[in-house]
């Protein structure tokens, strides 16, 4: 990164003895959709290849700092130290950032708030089992109540706030509790912005399970610190009042929204990534796509194709069965060599659903429209001028067009199609509009002797 230019954001990221979670959890942070930020990454005093899995990362958005093992308070502590960015976001060196959680966090980043914090989604790393942790209203009400404070690694605050009050380095669990208590106590500002930030990887070793005792006790600690100065009766108040006043999160398809990014050991993808853009040719505007095939990527490509603007809204996910199961999944999937779909498939699998998502776009007033997918090259300008929509993907001799072609009767889109779409490259489709019994009673009025309306 140039060092004239700062970056907005600082994610801080302290680590000891995690080099086999801590690549992906580093690939999730630095193919944000939010690309001004900076990665710093603190290593605790590791003793096994976390500087090497550090350096193999090449981006000049890494920074690599040493630590001497003084613990995870003081490598938090060094990670402000060395950070630029106006703001700071915090990560853990075993989940996962979610692609769009920086862009999100920060329509919330004004003058009124100092700490802006989100949603998480547990995840069990060796079930997949998840769990939404969409947390509170951040105020001395969910404090006194359950010592609550908001998840540590949705946390987007100000640099120098962190600076400022630091984290405690005499405690080694409940840190985070620790500072927000401290930073609420003092004044500053909490939003919630409602965004499920990250997938939080469950396992044995995270550092929440190894607590015991000493996590128990700061945690009362903590909590006897947030009541200094509240009577009995305002706790009890305050309490009551923050239990109904959680944070607006959008929980719609929650459980399937953000499945693809969970690795790949626990879950399989099938359907396709979409990257689009608008160009002019001499007829109109074209839609072109890039169409990439979920089943042939590993997690490292998905994230950065997401990262990079890739929609997945045609991707299916399921989660991996086990290993007896698995395997003859696989070999029932793996038979029909389903290694890549072809563009052809692709673009049809993609203009079915763009059909069936958009009807009223699609249709307008028109009780008929036609699908035609053939090969860019068989399209003729005629042919191309007859389309109200059209879609490309693809490039040289393997590039495939779409085209949606509007009619007012069933005839005409019959008709059309021994006219001027001959070639048996072509896949023509007809579509009719409405539902199922309106459709039939319409085409049955309409049909013409002697063509095959099958399509229909």
């Amino acid at each position: 990164m140039d060092q004239e230019q700062l970056p907005l954001i600082s994610v801080v990221m302290a680590t000891r003895n995690r080099a086999g979670l801590l690549k992906q959890s580093m690939h999730s942070v630095l193919n944000q959709t939010f690309r001004n930020l900076e990665l710093v990454v603190v290593d605790d005093g590791s003793t096994d290849d976390t500087r090497d899995v550090v350096e193999s990362v090449i981006d000049s958005r890494v920074k690599y700092v040493r630590g001497h093992g003084r613990g995870i308070s003081a490598a938090r502590n060094t990670g402000a130290d060395h950070s630029r960015g106006l703001w700071t976001a915090v990560h853990d060196d075993d989940d996962i950032m979610l692609p769009t959680r920086l862009e999100e966090q920060l329509k919330y980043a004004d003058d009124s708030v100092d700490f802006i914090y989100g949603a998480f989604i547990n995840f069990d790393d060796a079930s997949g089992k998840l769990q939404l942790h969409h947390g509170r209203n951040y105020g001395f009400g969910p404090a006194l109540m359950t010592g609550f404070a908001p998840g540590h690694s949705t946390w987007l605050v100000r640099t120098d706030l962190i600076r400022k009050f630091r984290y405690d380095e005499g405690i080694e669990s409940a840190v985070d509790n620790n500072l927000t208590f401290r930073m609420l106590r003092s004044g500053v500002r909490f939003k919630h912005s409602g965004v499920i930030c990250l997938l939080r990887r469950v396992h044995s070793g995270r550092i929440t399970d190894q607590g015991g005792k000493g996590q128990k006790y700061v945690a009362q600690m903590n909590l006897a610190f947030i009541k200094r100065g509240f009577s009995e009766d305002e706790i009890d108040t305050l309490s009551k009042e923050a239990r109904r006043d959680w944070g607006a999160v959008d929980k719609k398809k929650w459980e399937t929204k953000f499945l693809g990014f969970i690795p790949d050991h626990l879950v399989k993808r099938s359907g396709f990534l979409l990257s689009t853009n608008y160009v002019e040719d001499q007829l109109g505007t074209l839609q072109r796509l890039a169409l990439d095939d979920a089943s042939a990527m590993d997690w490292f490509d998905f994230v950065q194709r997401c990262g990079s603007g890739a929609s997945q809204d045609n991707v299916t996910v399921r989660v991996r069965e086990r290993p007896e199961i698995e395997s003859l999944l696989q070999g029932i999937e793996l038979e029909p060599k389903i290694r890549r779909k072809d563009n052809r498939t692709l673009l049809t699998e993609f203009a079915l659903g763009w059909l069936d998502s958009n009807p009223e776009d699609n249709f307008g007033t028109s009780p008929y429209i036609a699908l035609v997918i053939g090969e860019s090259r068989m399209w003729t300008d005629q042919q191309k001028k007859l389309a109200v929509n059209r879609f490309v993907t693809g490039r040289g001799r393997d590039e495939f067009m779409a085209g949606i072609i509007e009619f007012n009767s069933l005839e005409a889109a019959v008709r059309l199609n021994a006219v001027i779409f001959t070639a048996s490259d072509f896949d023509y489709r007809i579509l009719a509009s409405g539902g199922i019994d309106a459709v039939q009673d319409r085409v049955s009025m309409e049909l013409v002797p002697g063509t095959d309306s099958k399509s229909v």
